[in-house]
């Protein structure tokens, strides 16, 4: 009996009952003799849904699976949809290397080549290095642009194409590339991907956007849907393989993927499992994060103040949370500033930020983590605030606290992406003891700056009476 894989992904937004265009992108495909493969038509189908207006349901695409099931095949019959079908100007793509980014290119060059009826309507084709452009004699584009913050500088775009969003490490790429849709009146931006890491900065923001929108059935005009093994699947369990590979008996052999179990555990869940491998040793609960999460809080500058401050071991990533008893006592946190470069920080410029954070909220206490800390809380005091750094054993309990909060939902937070980000990203240790904590790594520096300005708060809150903790 073939083994086929899940057409329908495991998680996905809520399909709407708008009508869809992706039947032209099926039909295209196929009188290219290229046919979609039913989960890439499940997928298109919604992803191309229409409002009365003509305009697309969805600004935002997002698709998981694991690797090799033809996602990047899915981008060019998009692409071309958009050259060819529905006039779309200009359509930009771009990936963390060059070569993915060419590949996709080539294919679609490739199809154009093969059939006089496309190649008729193009007026040029640029394969220069650095200039790869497809341009039709109507005056439909699609064109390449580099990965980075000057990429697409200047340019108006119909259609965003970011492959590989997992290795989006910062913002950067990302926000330059959608600030091309704001001029256009129906732009889409469609992200690829099989999952990600804790450094998965981008993707891990979306997707827990997306989570966040089936959780609690908000409005947002985003289109997600993923293709991942259930946490619970154990490596050899071929559920698991059906979930994460929807290509699976159909372009994927169920030998191939038994040829991989003898690869390393981790390698096998993320690129064959599709699963996020650090969050299955999360320190929270999962969901419990999710379920906190309460809009428009804020601090006020009137109120007590406690800052948490956490400089990561790279010390390339620093981060400031502060934290704020409410007239109902529970606890307001917010993440004030936080800061991640290729390069080391200078810790005079750090101190200088908190020192002008502490200076307007006059904050009680600056709380920071030993080693990467001492320096700045040094200058700090030097500077007159007051300034210390916690003990191993004080950390342990601080995040055994934020971790009770969050668990028995007295913990909320308005879903800053940077901070839900770092939260998502924290891995659970234990020392020879039994205590447990959250590792100290670059990923997590805004989520343990969280958890220092908690336990500050809980510290002093504990005086009186137990408090909620609100984190804004």
């Amino acid at each position: 009996m073939t083994i086929l894989g899940n057409s329908t992904p495991r998680i996905q937004t809520t399909p709407t009952a708008l009508p869809t265009r992706g039947n032209e992108v099926a039909e295209f495909a196929r009188q290219i003799d290229m046919p979609l493969l039913e989960w890439q038509k499940y997928l298109i189908d919604e992803a191309s849904k229409i409002k009365p207006d003509g305009t697309w349901a969805y600004k935002n695409v997002l698709a998981i699976a694991a690797r090799q099931n033809g996602k990047t095949h899915l981008l060019r019959m998009r692409i071309l949809a958009g050259l060819f079908l529905w006039d779309e100007e200009l359509q930009i793509a771009s990936a963390q290397t060059r070569d993915l980014s060419l590949e996709t290119f080539k294919k679609v060059v490739e199809v154009i080549d093969n059939y006089d009826w496309l190649r008729k309507k193009v007026k040029h084709v640029t394969r220069a290095n650095g200039r790869e452009e497809v341009m039709l004699k109507n005056g439909m584009r699609y064109k390449i642009v580099a990965s980075n913050s000057g990429g697409a500088r200047g340019l108006s775009s119909d259609l965003v194409i970011l492959d590989e969003l997992r290795q989006q490490k910062t913002y950067d790429a990302y926000s330059a590339l959608v600030f091309t849709m704001n001029a256009r009146p129906n732009s889409q931006f469609w992200g690829i991907s099989n999952a990600g890491d804790h450094y998965s900065l981008v993707l891990n923001a979306m997707r827990q956007r997306a989570l966040d929108k089936i959780e609690k059935n908000l409005d947002d005009p985003l289109c997600f849907m993923e293709w991942s093994a259930s946490p619970h699947r154990k490596l050899s369990d071929i559920e698991g393989w059906k979930e994460a590979n929807p290509a699976l008996g159909r372009t994927i052999s169920v030998d191939a993927i038994k040829a991989r179990l003898s690869d390393p555990p981790e390698i096998f869940q993320t690129e064959v499992l599709c699963q996020w491998v650090e969050t299955m040793n999360s320190a929270w609960e999962q969901g419990a994060w999710n379920s906190c999460m309460q809009p428009n809080l804020a601090l006020k500058p009137d109120r007590p103040t406690w800052l948490g401050v956490e400089i990561s071991p790279e010390r390339n990533s620093w981060a400031l949370t502060g934290s704020q008893i409410l007239e109902d006592k529970s606890i307001a946190v917010g993440l004030m500033e936080y800061q991640d470069q290729d390069s080391p920080i200078d810790d005079l410029f750090i101190a200088g930020r908190i020192a002008e954070w502490a200076k307007h909220y006059n904050a009680e206490e600056v709380i920071a983590n030993r080693f990467t800390g001492d320096s700045v809380v040094a200058k700090l005091k030097q500077a007159g605030i007051n300034a210390n750094v916690i003990k191993g054993s004080d950390y342990y309990t601080n995040c055994d606290q934020v971790l009770s909060c969050m668990s028995g939902g007295r913990l909320a937070h308005s879903n800053q992406p940077e901070l839900s980000a770092s939260v998502n990203s924290c891995i659970k240790k234990s020392n020879e003891t039994g205590a447990w904590y959250v590792m100290r790594r670059k990923p997590s520096t805004a989520a343990i700056s969280m958890i220092l300005a908690v336990g500050k708060a809980e510290q002093y809150g504990s005086r009186s009476q137990n408090q909620d903790i609100v984190v804004a």
